[in-house]
């Protein structure tokens, strides 16, 4: 075929077309222009005010949309009432709002009706419900036990994950000869005082046992499974490791007892025990809280003739007694309640007298059995597992615990991947058979609402001066930071006890009494304050998840922002 024969394409526009449509589109443009410059009275009418009739030629034309002198001096004086729209509805059903003159012209939608709303709302809320910030220059101790810390700052951080040879070896030693490069500097002393090897000699601790393949800290999230232990059947191994975590616990609390280890922590498989020496914490003696405890773990230190309180429990009961006798929400008095339990041991006494009689054997009425009713007392209690179950022992009872938990089964798991583990010690100084152990520390850059942030992270078994030591030697490089916690669940009750002893020694001589114990003087300082007084409460939480440091003040609060 040729090519005039063949069809045209559909999709060719001659020049002239295209031309063609340019032009309409440019006079389109043009005539919009025109439209949108006119008023409506000069688009219906040619001359503006004017007739277009030849014989209404110069004769002024009356405006039917003029509103007459009358209605207009009503209209002033009723000047709320004068917009008929959602505005003025609005303001009359908002008689607190302010007056504001609105023009005729301004058209209001009801999404700007409940903008205007919230904006009022919102500032009625920031002038009356401003939270108060209490800013404090030195940040208490929170005793619960920290997994993972994060520290982010808009300035460069002065530390780094990666060590040199002489920041690790010098961190080293003076965490193991417990010194502190920052004040005991001495010209005989070689040892790195960088920012870095300081910081690397935070990150340490005293941990037994060390079994890396498995997790001995925290263990509140282990999985139970159905796998066995570490000892599997052979008793012999886990004897042997047994006996050498007494060492170390009896070596533990001889520390302790003289002083030269301020605190150390006993993480079982079900409870988290704190033992703090005598000034610590405000308390005139050396004492230990376990936490959380059931009732068979308490029944099992009364029967050792452990003395003990539950301060977070009916006020204290001594020895877990249930004081539930209550009358008018009282506790009733000590002879009240001995007199009621002999009536009620009489009365049973008599009723299992008669059925003997009788010739009926009692075991056929377990009600009347004492220990039956004392069992049926706890029940009620629900404090097990819980921040109420928490146990406080002092004095000359803390060795006679050593000895329960050296003796106890329950202080050892038997099933589980950490069947036949002991618990794990926690330390910040040196005993017997400990084994150092080193923090995790990653540092990253973050970008945070378009900002960029310098963030140093820590996990592992974080104790209480090592969030203090690290603040501190922060708080000489950059002066302003976030810090983020994350504490052990179970160990939160630790922060919520407060002691106040009235008999306690000035806090000079319970600094004094600790000299030995590794720490410096402000680290001392710090935990031998008495840690919410009944003369001193304060607004802060006694345990922080955020802290902020500005202005070389500290301000913390217990949740997460």
């Amino acid at each position: 075929m040729d090519a005039q024969s063949s069809p045209t394409s559909p999709g060719w526009i001659k020049p002239g077309d295209v031309m063609r449509v340019r032009k309409l589109k440019a006079k389109r443009k043009a005539l919009q222009a025109r439209m949108s410059a006119l008023t409506p009275l000069q688009i219906l009418a040619p001359a503006k005010g004017l007739s277009d009739t030849p014989e209404g030629r110069g004769i002024k034309r009356r405006n039917p949309f003029k509103c007459s002198p009358n209605k207009k001096q009503r209209a002033e004086e009723d000047g709320d009432l004068e917009i008929t729209s959602d505005a003025s509805l609005f303001r009359l059903l908002s008689p607190s709002a302010p007056k504001q003159k609105v023009s005729s012209q301004q058209v209001y939608s009801f999404s700007n009706i409940l903008k205007l709303q919230q904006q009022e709302e919102l500032s009625l809320k920031t002038e009356e419900e401003v939270p108060s910030v209490t800013w404090t220059e030195q940040l208490a101790v929170d005793w619960s036990l920290k997994s993972r810390v994060r520290f982010k700052s808009t300035k460069p951080l002065p530390w780094k994950h990666n060590f040199k040879t002489s920041e690790e070896a010098s961190g080293t030693t003076g965490f193991v000869r417990c010194l502190n490069s920052t004040s005991d500097n001495s010209e005989d002393r070689t040892l790195d005082t960088s920012p870095n090897a300081q910081f690397y000699q935070c990150c340490l601790i005293w941990q037994y046992p060390s079994l890396p393949w498995l997790q001995l800290f925290p263990r509140d999230n282990l999985k139970v499974t159905t796998q066995t232990g570490l000892f599997g059947t052979d008793k012999k191994l886990g004897d042997a490791i047994h006996a050498e975590w007494s060492e170390s616990l009896r070596s533990l609390h001889q520390l302790l007892r003289v002083r030269q280890c301020p605190y150390f922590y006993v993480c079982g498989p079900t409870f988290t025990c704190l033992f703090r020496a005598a000034g610590v914490a405000g308390i005139s003696q050396a004492h230990a809280l376990i936490t959380p405890t059931t009732r068979g773990f308490r029944e099992a230190m009364k029967n050792e003739d452990i003395e003990f309180e539950m301060p977070f429990h009916n006020n204290g009961t001594k020895n877990g007694q249930d004081p539930g006798n209550e009358q008018g929400g009282r506790m009733q008095e000590p002879q009240q309640e001995d007199e009621e339990e002999e009536e009620e041991e009489e009365e049973k006494e008599e009723a299992t007298s008669w059925l003997e009689n009788l010739g009926v054997e009692t075991s056929q009425f377990p009600n009347l059995n004492p220990n039956r009713v004392k069992l049926e007392r706890e029940k009620f209690k629900n404090v097990d597992k819980t921040a109420a179950s928490l146990v406080y022992v002092e004095g000359m009872e803390t060795q006679g615990l050593i000895n329960f938990l050296l003796n106890s089964r329950s202080c050892v798991g038997t099933t589980g991947l950490l069947a036949g583990v002991p618990p794990t010690l926690l330390a910040p100084v040196a005993f017997q058979g400990s084994t150092l152990k080193t923090l995790k520390a990653k540092g990253s850059v973050i970008r945070q609402e378009g900002d960029m942030h310098h963030s140093m992270e820590v996990s592992g078994p974080i104790l209480p001066h090592t969030v203090h030591q690290l603040c501190s030697l922060l708080s000489l490089a950059t002066d302003s930071y976030t810090l983020s916690l994350v504490p052990v669940p179970s160990t939160l009750p630790f922060s919520q006890h407060s002691h106040h002893d009235a008999d306690a020694a000035p806090q000079a001589f319970a600094q004094e009494g600790l000299v030995d114990c590794g720490f410096d003087a402000s680290v001392r300082s710090l935990i031998c304050t008495p840690h919410r007084t009944e003369q001193e409460e304060t607004d802060l939480p006694p345990t922080y998840r955020e802290v902020t440091y500005k202005d070389k003040k500290f301000t913390w609060t217990d949740k997460l922002q």
